[in-house]
């Protein structure tokens, strides 16, 4: 397995990270929906009971405001294990790998609601 190089600081932070109510949960709509963390357009942080291994290819579906629902096919950047007594077992970077072009243009309106249109 080949590892990509580092990346520096200002390369990991090419989308602004936000907190907003997003959820997610899995693609098959299975389980309860459960809280993002720094969101943005390239990816999410999310905590899990589940070890991800880095590299796996997830699908998830995100769960926006007013209903609306984006599944985004997302590889496991990193995953760490969480201190006993923590909400969850595991801390997990996701990537954005690929999102339906309508998807994308949602989450961008829904990132950047005061930009206008061209």
């Amino acid at each position: 397995m080949t590892q990509e190089p580092p990346r520096t600081k200002e390369e990991r932070r090419r989308y602004p990270r936000l907190t907003l109510p997003i959820m997610y949960r899995t693609a098959k709509g299975e389980g309860p929906a459960h809280p993002t963390h720094d969101f943005s357009l390239g990816g999410v942080r999310i905590f899990s009971n589940r070890y991800l291994e880095e590299g796996k290819r997830i699908e998830i579906e995100l769960c926006l405001p007013q209903g609306r629902a984006i599944k985004a096919l997302c590889r496991v950047v990193w995953s760490q294990v969480l201190p006993p007594g923590s909400d969850a077992m595991f801390e997990v970077a996701l990537e954005f790998m690929d999102l339906p072009p309508d998807a994308s243009d949602q989450l961008e309106q829904f990132l950047e609601p005061d930009v206008p249109e061209e």
